[in-house]
């Protein structure tokens, strides 16, 4: 199981990697002049040569949500289970907001619920 590790621990270990890369001595010597341990060494050394794909960047939140950017002149588009696509300018606030009012109405109604958002 793999777990989230903030970005500025990674930082400090590759630059201890670096800095055991540039040395000329054992992995356990490095280990004990650094202060850390062997294992730890290791499996550092592991996590970073894994592709950069499978780890999150720094101040990536581990999700499956992405942020959104709505441009001006791109709307808002909606895929109905019954294959129905509706898109609505995000220019035209006043459309989108019966938009949202209308289908708000129509699932309050199919949940037999009568008050609306």
């Amino acid at each position: 199981m793999s777990r989230f590790v903030p970005g500025y621990k990674a930082q400090e270990w590759q630059r201890r990697m670096r800095r055991f890369r540039k040395s000329q001595h054992s992995v356990v010597e490095f280990c004990r002049q650094e202060g850390v341990s062997a294992p730890s060494f290791y499996l550092w050394k592991k996590r970073l040569a894994q592709p950069a794909a499978s780890k999150p960047s720094n101040g990536e939140v581990p999700s499956g949500f992405r942020p959104v950017r709505l441009l001006p002149t791109a709307g808002v588009s909606v895929q109905l289970p019954g294959g129905t696509q509706l898109v609505v300018p995000t220019s035209d606030a006043e459309s989108l907001r019966l938009v949202i009012d209308l289908l708000a109405r129509a699932d309050a109604e199919r949940l037999g619920d009568a008050r609306p958002c």
